[in-house]
């Protein structure tokens, strides 16, 4: 009877609920795809103009309008709109979606797609895949050890079906889960991801965002690469530089901003009448592009145009995602310094860089190698550039690294609870001292015996014992745990010491260790202490995570 009820659970937990999200998650990318054509041909309709284009000036800035007053109706702002917060609010709050805010936002973005506003899908779909799952859950009463689980599976059900990219979004899952990858997390990401594309692919069938011919990366392209990322870097280098820029001028004047707004939706108008081919997702311009359709100066200038009106949609506040404009300014870009290359060198096949600016600037600003590459190589479905395009989705990357080593780290960290982004900016780390941390735990001495340990873990509430060399020779040499007395006790021998069982040559931190260090440690480590020496080696104390991470936490 119990093997019965287990095999049912895990039939549940595996299967029946991943398949139910999936479905839903299919079925939300169908309608947010529908919606989508449906603006878009409503306004093509209305148009007393053979080419819909000589409307912008008109159309863009009521939209922005329309956008802002319904931001302001639902209290949404356009930075709650993106992948990595959608990511945040499943590690941090486990949940807690807004139905009205996550509908409000899918009609939105719908509407200013279809009119020509050149922003992405993916943000306002995560969304709702989150909002979704979560209703479904609620309905069904789950329990909350797997509530992010099935979050994740709404998220990553409704990117793979949005994208028809099933890989890349059981990627973007294990990233958000708890950063773990193990078959009770994997199975069901599985399940939910392949459903909805299962579903998708049966409304829109197994189709690539853009047609792409096969291409080959040539010996003769390799010496380019590096200069091609160089190049390519600096788009989302300026692209963060202008963003960050409106965000402040946006808080700024946030009590007359309504008048920016449609200003810049006459700007962003304007643009997009004479560069129509900026406007919108833009997928379809690309195949353009890549069947040599699109002369290179005039890929040049519709390059620029995307990015003025790309800046100025998102610098306004208006919602979408900023996948579908990367992919596009790493085309139209590389596709550019592709031309470029040629003349150097006529063998070289600009599509080539094309595809892996695609990467390259999807990975600076996503700020996500790994996830960037394979959603290219998906959406094209070119597996042969695998190796070029994660090449340069990991050297972009590295070369926009500004932050140093704990951008590499923030993942770890917000699935430990620790947001790196607002603590870094938030708490006063001038005065940050690593002392006020420390746990002046007694060592143990590497010639004591093991019952000494033992009785010691069993009666206090430390897990871990740093280990000495003798009461005159406080040099750190080892840690002990529980977990080193359970094994010791298989071996049956009655005079094992301490320095036979414990961790030789354990971690430490410096007793001078800045704020990143501890960081670092944090999110490579799982432990609640940590030693810490001075500069000559000598134990002084543990340092407490756990205090540490109530400290960020107030």
């Amino acid at each position: 009877m119990n093997s019965l009820r287990k095999y049912k659970n895990q039939l549940i937990h595996f299967f029946v609920i991943p398949t139910i999200i999936g479905l839903l998650g299919g079925v939300s990318a169908i309608v947010f795809r529908k919606a989508i054509s449906f603006f878009h041909n409503l306004f093509t309709t209305v148009s007393p103009f053979q080419q819909y284009h000589y409307l912008f000036p008109i159309i863009i800035p009521v939209v922005f309008l329309i956008t802002y007053k319904i931001s302001k109706l639902f209290v949404i702002s356009p930075e709650d709109v993106t992948i990595d917060e959608v990511a945040k609010r499943i590690s941090l709050k486990k949940g807690g979606f807004d139905l009205k805010k996550g509908l409000a936002v899918l009609g939105t973005t719908s509407f200013n797609i279809g009119a020509g506003v050149p922003v992405g899908r993916e943000g306002p779909i995560a969304k709702l895949g989150g909002v979704t799952s979560e209703l479904l859950m609620k309905i069904i009463k789950t329990d909350r050890l797997h509530l992010p689980i099935y979050l994740t599976c709404g998220v990553s059900s409704a990117i793979s079906a949005t994208f028809n990219a099933p890989i890349a979004a059981i990627l973007f899952g294990t990233e958000i889960v708890l950063g773990k990858i193990n078959s009770y997390i994997l199975i069901p990401l599985v399940v939910s991801s392949s459903i909805a594309a299962i579903v998708s692919q049966e409304a829109f069938g197994d189709f690539a965002a853009f047609t792409v011919p096969h291409l080959n990366f040539s010996n003769a392209e390799i010496i380019f690469l590096p200069i091609a990322v160089l190049l390519l870097s600096l788009i989302p280098l300026f692209f963060w530089i202008f963003f960050d820029f409106f965000s402040h001028l946006r808080y700024a004047f946030r009590h007359h901003w309504g008048k920016f707004v449609f200003i810049y939706g006459i700007v962003v108008g304007i643009v997009l009448f004479f560069f129509p081919e900026a406007a919108g997702v833009g997928y379809e311009q690309i195949t353009k592009l890549l069947s040599g359709q699109i002369p290179p100066f005039l890929s040049f200038q519709i390059f620029l145009a995307k990015f003025f009106a790309v800046i100025l949609a998102f610098g306004a506040g208006i919602f979408g995602g900023l996948m579908s404009p990367s992919i596009f300014l790493g085309a139209f870009g590389g596709f550019s310094a592709g031309e470029l290359f040629k003349l150097i060198d006529p063998s070289v096949n600009p599509a080539v860089f094309a595809l892996i600016g695609s990467a390259s600037v999807l990975s600076g600003i996503s700020r996500a190698p790994f996830r960037s590459s394979l959603i290219i190589i998906e959406l094209t479905h070119s597996y042969q550039l695998v190796v070029p395009i994660l090449l340069a989705s990991i050297m972009t990357k590295y070369l926009l690294n500004v932050e140093g080593e704990i951008s590499f780290l923030k993942r770890a960290l917000l699935n430990k609870g620790i947001d790196v982004e607002n603590i870094l900016t938030i708490k006063k780390l001038k005065d940050f001292n690593i002392s006020q941390f420390l746990k002046l735990i007694h060592p143990l001495y590497e010639n004591t015996h093991i019952s000494v340990a033992q009785e010691r873990l069993l009666k206090e509430k430390w897990r871990y014992l740093p280990v000495v060399k003798s009461p005159h020779d406080n040099h750190l040499i080892g840690i002990v745990s529980l977990r080193d007395i359970r094994i010791s006790a298989l071996f049956e021998a009655k005079n094992l010491k301490v320095r036979d069982i414990m961790t030789p040559d354990p971690f430490a931190l410096p007793l001078n260790a800045s704020f990143e260090d501890i960081l670092k440690a944090l999110a490579l480590l799982e432990t609640n202490l940590i030693p810490v020496v001075d500069e000559k080696g000598n134990y002084v104390g543990m340092f407490d995570v756990d205090e540490f991470l109530r400290f960020l936490s107030f």
